[in-house]
């Protein structure tokens, strides 16, 4: 969500998965059903040399004739990386560490224990505008237990809010916070229940960065210290996604030139945006699994010998990093250390600051819950 340079004017798909997102989009009715029985051969594919394990058969990208296609594919046994099963609201993988619920009067702030508001504008490197203050306007507890963070246009004139281009920390404010140098948290089960705002203008996140972020200093800052974003709202706010932040081997640079390792969730729109859902993780040493009111739809899996990630969707898996066809994605692995909180609720970079004069969206959080997961889970949050 908040990166230290310049080029997130962008829709975040990743290019490695374009092909894996059409076929889930097509093939599946629901996470883990299977897919269907037709084969990939003769479909389009990201990059030469791409393998994708998926109904029971192994296809390889190749070229045929001007254009990279999947061939006719080999059997092989079923895939033993299974996302978990279960449903984890109704179920916690573990015994309950930490709590954060938002039972303030309404119009007070947070918990300054726990929580600093990220104030100021033009200083993400995200091409994101708003002006994100800690003004009850646009943070505070609502005495109902909920933290709202209010984002609105501020404008007064024309063009105001319908202008293609907006000036910076001018126009919209919103409201930023994190648990940096307060609470941080390593591995476990953590989740939050979020009512997402409304409107394309929206970029919606409940997101993490290692405690060693430190912008503007080598081998600290971003994106080394990893990111890892549980839920964004992005596509215009009509899709969920999570992804994972980290530096090329040997470089400073993101994985994937600033678009790291990107799975979309299985909601959409109005469905996202109508009503209170829980988003989170389940994470442990070298693992990262996603889940969405409960349930497990996404994994990234790091092994620490060859230095790849392999990601699990609706149980088919694409392989990325050293050694592999797409090399530019995945590699250093900087989350098996601890990370700290961030929510917030952007204004541009990939989302369309373009709305009505006084328009006015609200990001909701009831609450947020850490447990114990496969025995993992400390935290140093306070209460």
């Amino acid at each position: 969500m908040a990166r230290s340079y310049s080029g997130e004017m962008r829709t975040k798909t990743p290019l490695f998965l374009a092909a894996l997102v059409a076929l889930a989009s097509t093939t599946f009715t629901g996470v883990g059903t299977g897919v269907a029985a037709a084969s990939l051969k003769g479909q389009t594919c990201p990059a030469k040399g791409a393998t994708l394990t998926t109904g029971g058969m192994k296809y390889t990208c190749v070229t045929v004739g001007k254009k990279l296609e999947w061939n006719a594919g080999v059997k092989i046994a079923p895939a033993v990386t299974l996302l978990p099963t279960g449903n984890f609201d109704t179920k916690p993988a573990g015994s309950l560490i930490w709590q954060e619920h938002f039972t303030g009067s309404a119009g007070s702030p947070v918990d300054s224990n726990i929580w600093t508001p990220v104030t100021g504008y033009g200083t993400y490197g995200t091409g994101e505008i708003e002006n994100n203050t800690s003004l009850p306007a646009n943070l505070a507890q609502d005495g109902n237990g909920n933290l709202v963070i209010t984002t609105q246009c501020v404008a007064t004139t024309a063009p105001g809010c319908t202008a293609a281009s907006q000036p910076m920390g001018q126009t919209w404010t919103s409201a930023r916070i994190w648990t940096e140098n307060k609470a941080t948290f390593q591995y476990g089960q953590l989740e939050a229940r979020i009512w997402m705002p409304t409107g394309s203008y929206n970029w919606p996140a409940f997101w993490m960065m290692g405690q060693s972020y430190s912008s503007g200093q080598t081998n600290t800052g971003w994106p080394y210290c990893g990111e890892l974003d549980i839920a964004e709202g992005l596509q215009g706010n009509k899709q969920d996604q999570a992804t994972i932040h980290s530096n090329i081997p040997g470089s400073s640079t993101d994985w994937g030139e600033g678009s790291g390792l990107t799975q979309v969730a299985p909601i959409k729109s109005s469905q996202m945006t109508s009503g209170w859902h829980t988003y989170g993780i389940l994470w442990k040493p070298n693992s990262i699994t996603f889940i969405l009111d409960g349930k497990a739809w996404a994994m990234d899996t790091y092994n620490p010998k060859t230095k790849d990630v392999t990601q699990t969707y609706h149980n088919q898996t694409v392989k990325v990093g050293p050694g592999t066809p797409i090399s530019s994605m995945g590699g250093n692995w900087p989350f098996n250390k601890p990370f700290f909180i961030i929510l917030n609720n952007a204004v541009g970079g990939v989302s369309s600051p373009i709305a009505p004069n006084g328009s006015q969206s609200t990001m909701k959080v009831n609450w947020i819950k850490y447990y114990k997961y496969s025995g993992y889970g400390t935290t140093t949050a306070h209460g």
